[in-house]
């Protein structure tokens, strides 16, 4: 018995070192999404899995590996331009910003269909549908239901990577509660230290945006994939609840920290690494000041040329009062008025950057790979959010202490000045952010390295059921024990209706009138 046993792992071992074929679909989605599935992308194929990537942008340091196939999807890349103006969205009128919003929710509306009819309708994608195999699908849950019968289609077992924190709705899916009294809405501002009125407002816009990011698309896109592809394919809800892990890109050094299902896996941090040396141009610059240098940076998805030029000018003055380097995420046209000590450079390699031993300060949106980096070395951050996420993951910074928050509206010379100030010279900030380093570096192991033990956990064994909470096949009733409570009640309930009742009979019975005595009766008789 024990040989055989032995058999049976060494063979699914042998069949893990040797190979698996991996199919990760990430065709939607900005390119900041692909710090989760690149780093882990590569790993894999290091390890000898044969990857098939499915993206809408293309990823050379990958699709030149040996071992990758990658399948690019140029018409889902995210263009820029469809964006509304991300500064006007912060510091417009309230006409702009309610005209921004519906456009935003028009996209919302077209894109989960948009998304499905292209990615089904590649002749490649047909093809590979068609005569692939595969032994594991993983997905971005930025490219949304689209992904979703891609494991089912292949009979596979299905890892889905959220590039933030557990979606609203996911945690139910999975057998547990979504937990509105303490989990804040990923694109509020809210803590997990909330008011009745918080705890209601937060309650009302997960479950709306639930409804019109998932609820809302779910059948139609089933309905496009059974039309494209496959007319016998289940729903996607039971699709769902048949996932074998949820990758999320969260740990509680920059996230709340919430209970989550044991399918649920956070990995988040993976893309931070070590810096590397920078080159020899920008090294020159950065370690030209004995006072040390800042960065500052946007993200992928917004240009900085945007910026109205009465804030640039803010910006500008403002570091020309600095004794420190800044280095400025500029792509637009180069301009002549920047100050000596300013560089304005189109790429930045930003962990590069962050984890020089001269890096001073971070000013940054607070998109959450920028934020993961600037805890992973340790730097203070200046944090000027727009809006989605980013006010939630600069009011997590803010609250352990290792940022400072300025409204893009309240931006002047003076502000800035002050704010960037604080940040340099104010000791706390630097304290907090090491220590805040220190608690996210001291894991068992190192998110990438968590990531692939369970990516292989998977292909050894073939999906995680023994992970799966029996509370998946209960209704939400159920699970809430409100029968239990129905049935608890009914044992207080009856009696005290049969004592009211005994008790009411009783008392009508004393209320009735006595009857007559017999000489009264006699009487009555005689007179009638």
């Amino acid at each position: 018995m024990k040989l055989v046993i032995f058999l049976v792992v060494f063979v699914a071992w042998l069949a893990v070192s040797e190979g698996s074929r991996i199919l990760i679909v990430a065709a939607h989605g900005t390119k900041s999404h692909q710090n989760v599935y690149v780093p882990l992308t590569k790993e894999l194929v290091g390890r000898g899995h044969h990857v098939t990537l499915i993206t809408n942008y293309d990823i050379g340091e990958v699709a030149q590996l040996d071992h990758v196939n990658q399948i690019l999807l140029e018409q889902l890349a995210m263009d820029t331009n469809i964006f509304p103006n991300m500064f006007k969205a912060t510091t417009g009128t309230w006409r702009e910003k309610i005209e921004m919003g519906v456009q935003v929710a028009r996209m919302m509306f077209t894109f989960p269909a948009m998304v499905a009819e292209t990615t089904y309708g590649d002749s490649r994608i047909q093809t590979l549908l068609a005569k692939g195999k595969f032994d594991l699908v993983m997905f971005s849950e930025a490219c949304g239901l689209t992904c979703y019968p891609f494991g089912w289609h292949f009979k596979a077992p299905t890892i889905a990577m959220s590039p933030n924190v557990l979606f609203p709705g996911r945690a139910a899916l999975l057998g547990d509660e979504e937990h509105y009294s303490y989990v804040p809405f990923i694109l509020s501002s809210y803590t997990d230290k909330m008011s009745l009125n918080q705890r209601l407002g937060n309650y009302l816009i997960s479950k709306l945006f639930n409804t019109l990011v998932h609820d809302w698309h779910i059948d139609s896109v089933h309905s496009i994939f059974k039309k494209m592809v496959d007319p016998d394919c289940p729903s996607f809800i039971e699709i769902e609840k048949n996932f074998s892990l949820v990758f999320t890109n969260s740990h509680p050094s920059f996230s709340y920290p919430r209970t989550l299902p044991p399918q649920v896996i956070e990995v988040g941090g993976l893309h931070c690494r070590p810096a590397r040396p920078l080159p020899d141009d920008l090294e020159t610059f950065v370690s030209s000041s004995e006072a040390g240098f800042v960065v500052f940076a946007i993200g992928s998805a917004i240009k900085m040329e945007d910026m109205p030029e009465e804030m640039i000018q803010s910006f500008i003055k403002a570091f020309a009062r600095l004794p420190q380097r800044v280095v400025w995420q500029w792509k637009g046209k180069v301009r002549s008025d920047l100050p000596a000590n300013v560089l304005a450079v189109p790429w930045l390699p930003q962990q590069d950057l962050l984890g020089h031993k001269h890096c001073r300060a971070f000013l940054t949106h607070g998109g959450l790979n920028s934020l993961q980096e600037a805890v992973y070395h340790g730097v203070p951050v200046l944090g000027f959010p727009f809006g989605t996420d980013q006010t939630l993951n600069i009011g997590r910074a803010v609250k352990e202490g290792y940022a400072a928050k300025l409204e893009w509206k309240e931006i002047t010379q003076e502000t800035l000045t002050k704010a960037i100030q604080e940040i340099l010279h104010d000791s706390k900030y630097k304290k907090s952010a090491k220590r805040i380093s220190g608690m996210f570096r001291d894991q068992i192991q190192p998110p990438l390295e968590r990531a692939v033990f369970w990516t292989e956990f998977v292909l050894r064994h073939k999906g995680t059921d023994h992970l799966r909470l029996g509370s998946i096949d209960l209704a939400p009733y159920q699970r809430a024990l409100v029968d239990v409570y129905f049935v608890f009640s009914l044992f207080f309930i009856i009696p005290l209706l049969l004592l009211f009742f005994c008790v009411r009979k009783c008392c009508c019975a004393n209320k009735r009138p006595a009857a007559p005595p017999a000489a009264v009766r006699n009487e009555q008789k005689k007179r009638q």
